[in-house]
This record gives structure tokens, C-alpha cells and sequence, in this order.
């Protein structure tokens, strides 16, 4: 699998996951995705109740993981956010964050991404269950925050 395979499976994944807890529960708390080199993949959570500090918990942890271990490939932090204003289309203002970092990226000028996936939660018909609906994603490129260029 290619260093473009990977990210895209971590995406699919960690989407995946929001999205089924967006359907759950109608909301879901930050988590974060770190792929090694080796392949394993580690989740990260916590329960503190303030969604912005819980997610700069998260933010921090991932800080000091990466500078403990090395091995760190791929990282997924996500977040339920608004959409930036001028990425709004068609009034749908929710979206699941996603802030993209790859080892693999590093030598690009500006090689992190935020990939913001719109959603609207929809009552299926004649049922109690609530759906998720995801819309087509958009990114907003800036420069890394857990890895560092070598040298």
C-alpha cells in the first residue's frame, strides 16, 4: 500500500467511525487516529466534557506521541466544527473536521490539510433512526503541527 492508499484508508476510516457515532448519538467527541510505520493503528480519546479543550487534550497528546515515538506515519485528529463561511454550500453549515498530517508530506510547502466533510442528520422515513448524510468534502491546506521537517 502507497503513502496515498494509507491516508485515504485512515480517512475512510475515521469517517466511517464519526459518522456512526453522529448517527448514534447526533453528535460525536473528538478522537484521533495515529498510524505507525508498522501498520498499527492507535485510537486516541478521552471524556473531558468541553469539546474544544477535549480536542486540545487530544492535540497535545498527539504532540508528545510524535516527539516520543518516531514511528508515527499518518495522523487523523477530528472534530464536529462549522463549516469555514466561505466553504458553506447550500446552508449546510455542520461538517466533520478532519486535520490530515503525513510523514510522507513533509517536503511539500504547506503539507497539512483540513478536510472538512459537510453533514446534515436526516430522519429516515417512517423510522426513528436518525442518518447521517455526508456531503462532498473540501480541504484547506497549512503548514505541519506534529511532525517537523528533518535538518
Amino acid at each position: 500500500m502507497n503513502d496515498d492508499e494509507r491516508a485515504m484508508m485512515m480517512l475512510e476510516k475515521s469517517i466511517y467511525e464519526a459518522k456512526e457515532m453522529l448517527e448514534e448519538k447526533h453528535i460525536f467527541r473528538p478522537f484521533a487516529m495515529i498510524l505507525d510505520q508498522n501498520g498499527s493503528i492507535r485510537r486516541m480519546d478521552n471524556d473531558i466534557e468541553d469539546m474544544q479543550v477535549s480536542y486540545m487534550q487530544l492535540h497535545d497528546e498527539i504532540t508528545a506521541h510524535v516527539q516520543m515515538r518516531q514511528t508515527a506515519d499518518i495522523i487523523v485528529l477530528l472534530t464536529n466544527a462549522s463549516m469555514p463561511e466561505q466553504l458553506v454550500e447550500d446552508g449546510i453549515e455542520s461538517s466533520i473536521r478532519i486535520h490530515l498530517e503525513e510523514r510522507s508530506q513533509l517536503h511539500k510547502a504547506i503539507p497539512s490539510r483540513y478536510i472538512y466533510v459537510p453533514y446534515q442528520l436526516q430522519r429516515l422515513s417512517g423510522e426513528e433512526k436518525i442518518e447521517a448524510k455526508l456531503f462532498h468534502p473540501q480541504a484547506v491546506s497549512f503548514p505541519a503541527e506534529f511532525f517537523r521537517k528533518e535538518g
